[in-house]
């Protein structure tokens, strides 16, 4: 829920409590006129009743026109000036029965239903129009107080007690709203947080932590080079020829195994995935942050894979298997696009490593002589010759075999 939406529902709520003791007013004054007019208090009783009329009218304006700050404003005011003048109309505090009690609830209702500044502002309308009428009570109008002495007793504490009663039920309603706008704003805090977990949990899975990171903070492009990156290529044997003989579906979905156990092995030993394409699995160690032996790493997960692809099919039927290409060097990584953006990786390491895993041999792993000399000391290798690469050249390539027994 936005901050607007709290607002909104806020002001719905005031409304609505409003317009619930208006009604309830409006009620009162019928009651207090009737008893004024059945005890004699004819002229005293013509000051609620009007109310209580003025209250109705006011509504169905209200109804038609939803000006709610215009209805409100006359509430307030009504509410404010009408037991005044009906104190003064029954004589003093005494024998009007404290009745100014209810104006007490103009600068409560601005509080509650419009703002501090205008409570305040109420407040002092209050304190004036109290001081105004106990300086001229008695003196402006004629008492109009016919009234038994047990009735004005009754009628303090009808007084106290409906203005008490009025007071409490419109608060309660209107705390009671806004526990529930609370309940439901915390509701919905839950479930944008789980939100904000799963669009955090799916970005990690498209970059780099420490990328998104960068990226959620402003940083716009982000281009950095790696001067020592491995880079891996892992390509499925015979992949077009056994996917013809197989539905769509069954394909996919052991395509997807493979790769799933991939990106297991590839978390594991700490490298970064950069992405599938079709059949090819890319793998990258180095980046975005240099971590000691990442070589030897992206050399293990290598022989992890040729290892475990014989427990994986994609027909059902026959084992898979898999060629691998790696090479090191220098390479630019960064973020590309606005919008299904992706972490990828450029440079001539990068094509080599293609042309290792497309020009290797079933089951094998081969690898640069740059990348071999980084790694003859803990795996052993086998020299496969000077090789003939398109668009490189002649040149000697290694299949990885093992890692080294160590030697106690």
């Amino acid at each position: 829920m936005t901050m607007q939406a709290v607002q909104d529902k806020d002001q719905q709520i005031k409304e609505r409590s409003f317009l619930l003791m208006v009604p309830l007013f409006a009620i009162a004054g019928l009651l207090w006129a009737g008893m004024y007019y059945y005890f004699g208090a004819k002229d005293s009783a013509l000051i609620p009743g009007s109310y209580s009329i003025i209250a109705i009218v006011s509504l169905l304006i209200y109804k038609w026109k939803r000006n709610f700050s215009v209805f409100r404003a006359t509430q307030l005011i009504l509410i404010l000036l009408l037991p005044c003048l009906l104190h003064l109309s029954l004589g003093d505090f005494i024998s009007s029965s404290a009745v100014i009690i209810w104006s007490t609830l103009c600068p409560l209702g601005a509080l509650a239903f419009h703002n501090i500044r205008t409570a305040g502002y109420c407040f002092l309308l209050f304190i004036i129009a109290i001081t105004t009428v106990f300086l001229i009570e008695g003196r402006v109008f004629h008492p109009d107080n016919k009234l038994p002495v047990d009735l004005i007793r009754i009628l303090f504490v009808l007084n106290i007690a409906a203005v008490t009663f009025l007071t409490f039920f419109v608060l309660r309603y209107f705390v009671s709203q806004n526990e529930k706008v609370k309940s439901q704003l915390k509701t919905e805090q839950k479930l944008l947080a789980a939100e904000r977990e799963k669009s955090e949990n799916l970005l990690l899975n498209i970059l780099p932590s420490s990328v998104a990171k960068r990226l959620k903070e402003g940083e716009k492009v982000i281009a950095d080079e790696h001067n020592e990156t491995a880079v891996l290529f892992a390509d499925i044997v015979d992949f077009t020829s056994i996917s013809q003989g197989i539905s769509p579906a069954t394909l996919v979905e052991n395509l997807n195994k493979i790769f799933t156990h991939f990106d297991r092995l590839a978390e594991k030993h700490g490298l970064e995935k950069i992405k599938t394409i079709g059949d090819s699995y890319m793998v990258a160690s180095g980046l975005p942050e240099f971590r000691p032996g990442h070589i030897k790493k992206i050399a293990d997960l290598a022989l992890a894979i040729v290892s475990d692809i014989q427990n994986f099919s994609l027909d059902g039927t026959s084992k898979c298997n898999v060629r691998i290409g790696i090479h090191v060097g220098p390479v630019i990584a960064g973020v590309i696009g606005s919008k299904k953006f992706t972490y990828d990786i450029w440079g001539d390491v990068v094509n080599t490593a293609n042309r290792m895993q497309s020009s290797g041999e079933a089951g094998k792993i081969q690898v640069t002589e740059k990348f071999y000399h980084y790694i003859k000391d803990e795996y052993e290798c086998a020299y496969r010759g000077q090789i003939e690469i398109k668009s490189k050249g002649p040149m000697n390539l290694y299949f990885l075999m093992k890692k080294k027994e160590r030697v106690n």
